[in-house]
């Protein structure tokens, strides 16, 4: 982290989808990579757009470029599928020069508008989602399109940085959560408390456990790891 992220103030951004689109992204992974290319467009017309309202020194970095660092998470709190993205962004853009303009303080409503609408218009167009279906799914007030913002995090906490970095890059799951029972034919999964089930623990059997775990194996030589913007190779090798 340290040799990519600018030591400017970041935000952790949180993106995700309704439970009834997880299946296409479970049974067409190369849509995974396409969910962050549309997350990164959103966040950059988001920021540029924040800036122009802004006016005065914001019209000097309408046309900047943000800095993105995007996690691919496929999996839930009892290794469910759950496809969803975890983004630590600059909160601000980068102008040529190298000039860094911190974003204004704006609701985040506008994001969350406009990723919803682009993931949906996506999926019709790949021809996965029925045009009826995706009337509904923009005319629902809640619609499972959300994305949560973290605080800002001044660049002088390195280690709220680091700690973030390790969250959203860690694995499926954790062998200290893993417990068999006494007679060997069963595994407890312990987690944080689950409102859906109304406890802390999910058992599996061996087999479905592993069928949990496997199905988080991305592709081969799949990146779930992507870089955008200033962060992108190509602008850190200039």
């Amino acid at each position: 982290a340290e040799s990519i992220v600018a030591v400017v103030p970041h935000r952790h951004l949180t993106f995700t989808i309704p439970k009834m689109l997880r299946p296409y992204f479970r049974f067409h992974r190369g849509l995974l990579k396409q969910l962050c290319r549309i997350a990164h467009q959103c966040v950059s017309d988001f920021l540029r757009d924040a800036f122009g309202d802004a006016g005065g020194v914001g019209n000097a970095a309408h046309d900047g470029v943000p800095a993105i660092v995007m996690a691919i998470h496929t999996f839930g709190e009892y290794l469910d599928f759950h496809p969803h993205l975890h983004a630590l962004v600059a909160d601000g853009l980068f102008v040529d020069s190298g000039l860094f303009h911190v974003m204004p303080d704006v609701s985040l409503a506008p994001l969350e508008e406009l990723f919803r609408a682009r993931v949906i218009t996506f999926l019709v167009k790949k021809g996965l989602l029925q045009p009826e279906r995706a009337r509904m799914l923009r005319g629902w007030t809640h619609s499972g399109f959300n994305i949560h913002r973290s605080r800002r995090i001044p660049p002088s906490s390195r280690e709220d940085m680091e700690r973030l970095a390790q969250y959203i890059i860690r694995n499926p799951f954790s062998v200290d959560k893993m417990q068999p029972n006494s007679s060997g034919d069963s595994i407890i999964y312990r987690s944080g408390m689950n409102p859906n089930i109304q406890r802390n623990f999910e058992v599996f059997s061996p087999c479905d456990f592993i069928a949990r775990i496997t199905q988080h194996i991305p592709d081969k030589s799949f990146q779930l790891v992507r870089y955008y913007g200033w962060y992108s190779n190509k602008m850190r090798g200039q």
